[in-house]
């Protein structure tokens, strides 16, 4: 993605990740490019904000609530990137300029199969990719998805984290979440979606 970035973008690169928690993804991504890169994080959570401001000085972290309307200027990103976070496809495509890039990561009907009934996590639906797929090509263009599908085996700390990312945050109290001290084999199961902004005829 950050190669497709740097061939279609003359000077900066503007990328948006939106739901950025605390920064990690956005931080790395940025990264990778070799141009110059002007990164923005979108979030709810101002904990998660200012973590991510203080960690990560060079890239630039907002609250925000991703069903509404975006902080961002229409056409001002030349990527726009949601991992595990909520999906606002109209805003997606307002901020993304024409010959842009989306990419979303989301669960796999697969996606931490051990833990989910043991913690009450939530249940991914197959029909999701086709939904998905249809948003994007409403909005934005032609999408392609790769799946890509691993096992692990976690020490405690980070299944709690990796339980704990995107909505099952929302849903899982942290207080009562006992994983024990022995690792835990995980599946991880996650769909990546690309899709490059069509360039509408005026």
């Amino acid at each position: 993605m950050a190669q497709h970035i740097e061939r279609s973008v003359h000077g900066a690169a503007h990328v948006l990740d939106a739901g950025s928690g605390t920064g990690h993804h956005l931080a790395r991504l940025t990264a990778t490019m070799t141009g110059p890169v002007i990164g923005l994080g979108l979030d709810i959570s101002k904990h998660a904000v200012r973590y991510a401001a203080r960690h990560w000085p060079t890239l630039a972290f907002a609250v925000a609530d991703l069903w509404g309307e975006w902080p961002v200027h229409d056409a001002a990103a030349d990527l726009v990137v949601s991992i595990f976070a909520p999906k606002n496809f109209p805003e997606m495509a307002r901020v993304l300029r024409p010959g842009g890039w989306l990419a979303l990561a989301y669960p796999g009907p697969e996606h931490l199969i051990e833990l989910r009934d043991r913690f009450g996590l939530l249940r991914q639906h197959g029909e999701n990719s086709a939904r998905y797929a249809d948003m994007v090509m409403r909005f934005v263009g032609p999408s392609s998805v790769t799946r890509l599908h691993r096992h692990a085996v976690l020490d405690p700390a980070t299944a709690r984290a990796v339980i704990l990312m995107g909505p099952n945050a929302r849903h899982v109290d942290p207080a009562i979440l006992d994983v024990g001290p022995d690792p835990l084999a995980v599946t991880f199961d996650i769909n990546v979606l690309f899709a490059g902004k069509t360039k509408r005829k005026s």
